[in-house]
């Protein structure tokens, strides 16, 4: 089995691995890089041409994978809905199948109707977590895992004589923790080798919670508070959303999220087999805000029954100014307008991201328009990836007979955790 990590063994996010055995050829993952030259990517590289994405290396040269070239693949695997993972699918051969889980490929459709982001092709195939399926000579068995995106999966690839496992990004400390536990226990032992991520081996000064904690965090923070609550997370961390929406329940607060965020939480409830809150009867304190910019783009190019699905739980800005003291509303930075109008002032805002991310000047623009309406700023958040322990239980566990970082700043950190860890760089093919 030979295997090429043509992005990930120095690097956070834009992960693809090439796997190949006889004449099956894989890639698992088709991320789009968080990072160009050491620097954040920026929004101008996504109109660059192929020529010049090729030259700069957001995409690596990868033969018989782009729409431009024969297809030389016989799949491609996502792992997850996160951009770093599946960004690059819209430069990947038509011919070439796609295959995830339902509940990533109802995110990336939803991300690709309201954001423009990369889509699967129309025909893609979905799987079951634990029914494994072939492609070629390879047997490829999917984990549920715990991520802080949904519906997330690590992969068993097995040919006739060899065996990786592919851990995607996973954590123990999510509301999903019990899927490590089972993933230990299902997955082969003594695997030919273990690919696994090592996000957080280099922030190992980052403090981590449980989900629950962090609901528990948040009721403290804000059960004696008069005032609104605003807080931004994303709207695909379902995990995080729920944290926020059981907080508010605990203390009979309304939970407002925008249009965009109810139709992520609605289109994942109907796939079934979840309880996840929307806006519905079920769930009288869930409001619907609907922010003007967004609520255009919706009516004039994405499709009117998007919006108008939530009318029955739609909330004014004039109600909303009203009853502002006893709201947990999600809010973004385009919605600042939003919030002006409203007249929210003299509230909470509580930053749950990664903080990084607050570095950008629309982020602190927003963040300064918060302070001077009286906001006070807090940070509360929580890793979606595995810590230091968690990395550990798993090799303790899976007992690999290799370990391969990936996905992360800090490959040689691994180097104590294993006598077997093999460190390997981009774009160089080697054996297994």
């Amino acid at each position: 089995m030979q295997i090429t990590i043509y992005r990930g063994t120095h690097e956070i996010g834009g992960t693809l691995v090439e796997i190949k055995s006889g004449k099956s050829r894989i890639l698992i993952d088709a991320g789009y890089p968080l990072f160009l030259n050491n620097q954040p990517i920026g929004d101008e590289v996504s109109s660059y041409s192929y020529d010049k994405l090729l030259e700069v290396g957001v995409l690596p040269d990868i033969k018989g994978l782009y729409g431009w070239d024969a297809p030389a693949f016989d799949a491609v695997i996502i792992s997850h809905a996160h951009i770093d993972h599946y960004g690059l699918l819209r430069y990947i051969h038509p011919e070439i199948p796609v295959y995830l889980s339902k509940g990533t490929r109802k995110i990336i459709d939803i991300s690709a109707l309201f954001l423009q982001s990369a889509q699967p092709p129309a025909g893609a195939c979905e799987f079951d977590m634990y029914k494994p399926f072939q492609i070629g000579d390879f047997r490829i068995m999917p984990f549920l895992i715990d991520h802080s995106a949904f519906d997330a999966a690590a992969f068993e690839i097995s040919d006739k004589e060899k065996t990786i496992i592919y851990t995607g990004d996973f954590r123990g400390h999510g509301r999903k923790a019990v899927c490590l536990d089972r993933f230990i226990d299902k997955a082969k032992e003594g695997a030919d080798a273990l690919l696994t991520e090592g996000t957080m081996l280099g922030r190992q000064d980052e403090e981590v919670i449980t989900e629950q904690e962090l609901e528990d965090c948040l009721v403290k923070k804000i059960q004696d508070f008069k005032g609104p609550v605003l807080f931004q997370s994303s709207s695909q961390n379902i995990d995080r959303l729920v944290s926020f929406y059981r907080a508010a329940a605990r203390l009979d607060k309304i939970f407002v999220v925008d249009v965009y965020t109810a139709n992520v939480l609605y289109e994942l409830r109907q796939l079934g087999n979840n309880r996840l809150p929307y806006p519905s009867v079920d769930y009288l304190n869930i409001k619907v805000f609907y922010p003007y910019r967004l609520t255009q783009k919706i009516f004039n190019k994405i499709g009117e029954e998007y919006a108008k699905r939530f009318s029955s739980f739609y909330i004014p800005k004039d109600k909303l100014k009203v009853v502002q003291n006893n709201i947990v509303m999600a809010v973004r930075p385009s919605m600042r307008r939003d919030i002006e109008i409203a007249d929210l002032k003299n509230g909470m805002f509580i930053y749950s991201m990664w903080s990084g991310y607050r570095d950008s000047e629309y982020q602190k623009e927003f963040e300064g328009y918060l302070n001077r309406t009286g906001f006070s700023a807090h940070i509360l958040h929580t890793s979606g990836h595995a810590t230091v322990s968690d990395i550990r239980r798993l090799i303790t566990g899976l007992k690999p007979k290799q370990i391969i970082p990936i996905h992360t700043m800090a490959p040689d950190s691994f180097i104590s955790l294993s006598e077997n860890v093999a460190l390997k760089k981009d774009g160089e093919a080697f054996i297994i």
